[in-house]
Order: structure tokens, then sequence, then C-alpha cells
């Protein structure tokens, strides 16, 4: 019975557990070339974004990351986000110093992931 309330959480959850997976490989990657104070930092905003209720769940927000103190978030659509909204609990995170964001790459073969 746990087995399908732990896979009912990760369904429902979706959006967010790849966001997850996809630090966890690019962490992983990169980890010779990045401070850990940025890796940390990042786990921290990812920590964030998954307590927000809206964060957590909206498709827009394709991915983060974190530079130097700077999050940018990677979006699916121009007009995301709205300061007033969305970027208050993640200025509130210590450690960061502003809030960028800029749209997602898109896949070369046009393939949406799933999205």
């Amino acid at each position: 019975m746990w087995i399908a309330t732990v896979l009912v959480a990760l369904w429902a959850n979706r959006i967010d557990v790849r966001r997850w997976a996809r630090f966890a490989v690019r962490a992983v990657r990169e980890r010779g070339r990045r401070p850990l104070s940025d890796v940390v930092t990042e786990m921290k905003v990812r920590a964030a974004v998954s307590s927000d209720p809206l964060l957590r769940r909206d498709r827009a927000l394709d991915d983060l990351r974190v530079e130097d103190g700077v999050v940018t978030l990677l979006t699916t659509t121009a007009g995301w986000p709205d300061p007033r909204d969305q970027m208050v609990t993640i200025k509130q995170v210590r450690g960061i110093t502003d809030v960028t964001s800029r749209l997602a790459p898109v896949p070369v073969s046009g393939a949406t992931g799933g999205r």
C-alpha cells in the first residue's frame, strides 16, 4: 500500500520531481567546475520552490540555476514571473542577491519531453 502512496505522490508532484532530477544530474556533471556554495544555495532555492504550492506545480517554470547568488529562472513563457507573487519566496532565501528570468532553451528536435 505504501508503494502506491509514494507513486501517487510522485505523480502529483512530477513537475517538481523532474526539476530536482535534472538538478541532481547537472550537479554531478559540474561538480569540479562549480563552487559548492552555488550548489548549496541552489538546493535552498529549490527547497523554497518545492515548499510553495504555486511554484511547485507551475508548468511555466521549467528549471532554475544559481550562480554567484543570482537565481536565473528558466521559463517557458516570456511573461513569467510576476515579481510581486512568485519571486518573493525565492528572494527570501539567504545568499540570493538577485532573481532574473529568461526563456528556457528548446530541444533541437522540437520535442517537448513530456511537458
